[in-house]
């Protein structure tokens, strides 16, 4: 894990979050929606493989307030994802 907002916490729908570093890439992350950080997953940091092994556990990135949480109803859920992931 390269970076993560830290100076400015405001994240816009969109716009780059963090950047994820492997052996070979580093790949942008993009704010699924706006918000605030309120808190970054030091562990990640510390273990990024656990954004690959554990992605829905320990693997989380940041955890937001967001500015409108209706905005979630726009968002796809696990299963839509995995049926257009075929």
């Amino acid at each position: 894990m390269s970076s993560f907002p830290k100076s400015e916490p405001k994240l816009t729908k969109g716009a780059g979050a963090a950047v994820v570093e492997s052996v070979k890439a580093a790949s942008d992350v993009y704010a699924p929606l706006s918000g605030e950080v309120v808190e970054v997953n030091e562990g990640v940091v510390a273990d990024p493989a656990s954004i690959g092994s554990d992605p829905q556990g320990a693997g989380w990135l940041y955890r937001m307030r967001l500015d409108d949480a209706s905005a979630m109803d726009a968002l796809m859920d696990e299963a839509a994802y995995a049926e257009i992931s075929r």
